[in-house]
């Protein structure tokens, strides 16, 4: 009886302690966030100034096998979502002397993506959501800008699982303004 007490208590302290790292790696999502990022085409980003549009920025790396399988179903869900006010955004947080723009701009082609990639190479933006590199990571952006909480880390190993996530948050986020307006 005593042994079955003692395990009990080891494994409701191993569940805790668990729980308290895996919550250790997300920050509290900054109320604004700053998310000024340069993409392959030039181009400088404010995502933080999309307002009126919901954004999806999925953070990664050209390393991260769980990555590659995220953005083919963030790119299944973007055909889905074309006609709405949604803009998607993949961040690489890779370091230029881990791979060029020109290495990423040929993953992206190799990956058929038709969303902006941009570059967070000194991890500034990511660093403001999560303490350390855990990949992928999602953020989204209601239509005012603020952050959707919870912040996303690592992926659903079922694919249509994970994109039936994902599409139930972004309509969710799409629905509640117009909602709140009648």
């Amino acid at each position: 009886m005593r042994t079955l007490a003692l395990r009990a208590t080891l494994i409701i302290a191993f569940l805790i302690a668990l729980g308290s790292i895996a919550s250790a790696q997300l920050k509290v999502p900054p109320a604004d966030p700053k998310m000024k990022l340069q993409g392959l085409d030039g181009k400088v980003y404010d995502l933080a100034d999309l307002r009126g549009s919901v954004v999806l920025v999925s953070f990664g790396a050209t390393w991260c096998a769980a990555c590659t399988t995220e953005l083919r179903a963030l790119q299944e869900l973007l055909t889905e979502f074309r006609e709405k006010p949604v803009k998607f955004f993949w961040v690489s947080v890779e370091r230029p002397e881990e791979i060029t723009n020109a290495g990423l701009k040929r993953y992206a082609r190799e990956r058929k993506l038709t969303f902006p990639v941009l570059r967070d190479t000194g991890k500034i933006v990511f660093l403001q959501f999560a303490d350390r590199v855990r990949l992928p990571m999602i953020v989204l952006l209601n239509k005012d800008g603020r952050v959707d909480a919870p912040v996303q880390l690592g992926t659903n190993s079922q694919a249509e699982s994970y994109k039936a996530d994902l599409r139930a948050r972004l309509n969710k986020l799409l629905t509640t303004r117009a909602e709140a307006e009648q």
